[in-house]
């Protein structure tokens, strides 16, 4: 009689407790953002037709299956109990780290502008810059998901703790798009500004940066060695090698943007003609780079 590889009884209800934990996660994920946005996430999706809200609500979906695809990625629980626990327990945490670093990408990185109040406004740049935090925050989390070695609940601090360390990489990547922006826009106006007056092309080309940024620092899991015996060395070796890896990004991005766009301003382009074109090739050879970097490098 065939049988699918590796799979038995027991594996099989393994992974129908597994699933059902999964939708429950995601059924929940629509109730915390009515509850966190203090909005009813139907009236604004289908009667208000609110297609920022869908895009950032769409954002939230997206980083939560990045990071249950990490969560799933380990062995099974020794019993069908412990797998759910243990399924449901990091699924919440990694909802909470996803809030946590969506916050402080939001009040730290571009604390001049309500991003929450645009999408609400339906201002579709701050959706885009919304849902490129969102996905890199939850890139991060499953970065530090797949680095972290040790099974079960042991290994739920050290996976804070890496994610902490990547978090803060991301906010130096958002503070240098902050700082270039200022200081490559000839009309002297801010990012933020550029967000409130809902240029477009300046969140598709923020938003693919950031991604593309997090698939990079990917590339860590790969890098640094990860020794249980020695947790501060390993964290101290995937901090190096998660900025390491973010600055190389930005230096490749920095040289093939350069190569593929000849002769064109590109920030003039992107700035104030609004050429969603542009920022598209922009963010596209953002991820490119990222995710060639994590595929080369990571585990």
């Amino acid at each position: 009689m065939y049988q699918f590889n590796g799979l038995t009884a027991w594996t099989f209800q393994a992974l129908l407790i597994d699933m059902a934990v999964i939708v429950a996660l995601f059924v929940s994920l629509k109730y915390i953002k009515g509850w966190v946005s203090n909005l009813h996430a139907n009236d604004e999706i289908t009667e208000k037709d609110n297609f920022a809200f869908g895009l950032s609500f769409a954002g939230g979906l997206a980083g939560l299956a990045i990071v249950i695809s990490g969560i799933s990625s380990g062995a099974f629980a020794s019993s069908l109990a412990q797998e759910a626990l243990q399924m449901a327990g990091y699924g919440i945490v990694g909802i909470i780290l996803i809030k946590l670093g969506h916050f402080f990408q939001d009040k730290v990185a571009l604390r001049k502008v309500n991003l929450h109040d645009e999408i609400v406004k339906g201002n579709v740049t701050s959706a885009l810059i919304d849902f490129g935090h969102v996905v890199s925050v939850a890139i991060v989390i499953r970065s530090a998901l797949l680095w972290v070695l040790t099974e079960g609940w042991y290994g739920l601090p050290i996976v804070v703790a890496a994610f902490i360390i990547g978090n803060i990489c991301m906010l130096l990547v958002s503070q240098y798009r902050v700082q270039l922006f200022k200081r490559t826009n000839k009309s002297g106006d801010c990012l933020q500004q550029a967000i409130k007056d809902n240029n477009i092309a300046v969140g598709i080309r923020y938003a693919g940066f950031l991604i593309g940024s997090a698939l990079a620092l990917t590339a860590a899991s790969g890098l640094a060695p990860y020794v249980a015996d020695n947790i501060n060395s390993s964290l101290l070796y995937w901090s190096i090698a998660a900025l390491g890896c973010i600055v190389l990004f930005i230096v490749l991005h920095l040289v093939m943007i350069k190569i593929i766009l000849a002769g064109k301003d590109i920030s003039d382009e992107v700035n104030r003609q609004k050429n969603v074109g542009v920022a598209a090739i922009s963010a596209a050879l953002s991820f490119a780079i990222g995710t060639t970097m994590a595929s080369l490098l990571g585990a």
